[in-house]
């Protein structure tokens, strides 16, 4: 985000750092869209770590529950990238934070309060990411949102 001098000029700096620049609009929409963009997978993530969890209790294999969900409407890049290889064998060493990720998604509930868009649904994400942080603690990586969603009573 900023004006197109200033992110001309980044460019190659960004483009050294991630597969792809995309120019976001005004200073500060960039941190926004990243912070939006984590929301979204957190919401994903935490939803396909509780189907696995609600399927496993029922007696469904969660490797094939998450065959199901990606070939299916359920796939997303947590059911692709996550599951199999994080939440389901129990290694949480994704190397992303759960700080990161619970302070990401503060970041896009907060924008929401202070431009005056309803969002319940990030304020039940926040909710519950902050809850994880606060029982795993700062050191946890953010795939053990699938051991937590499993250990709520």
């Amino acid at each position: 985000g900023g004006d197109g001098k200033t992110t001309d000029r980044a460019g190659p700096v960004l483009k050294a750092m991630g597969k792809s620049v995309f120019r976001t609009g005004p200073l500060g929409s960039g941190h926004a869209a990243k912070a939006l963009n984590n929301y979204v997978s957190a919401a994903g993530l935490a939803a396909a770590a509780e189907a696995v969890a609600i399927g496993g209790k029922f007696g469904i294999d969660p490797n094939v529950l998450v065959d199901v969900l990606n070939a299916s409407t359920g796939r997303n890049n947590s059911t692709e990238n996550k599951l199999k290889q994080f939440i389901i064998p129990e290694k949480y060493t994704s190397g992303f934070g759960l700080a990161l990720m619970a302070k990401d998604i503060r970041t896009a509930d907060e924008l929401a309060h202070q431009i005056g868009v309803n969002a319940p649904l990030a304020d039940e994400v926040a909710a519950l990411w902050d809850a994880a942080l606060e029982k795993l603690g700062p050191s946890a990586d953010h795939v053990e949102i699938g051991r937590y969603m499993t250990a709520r009573k």
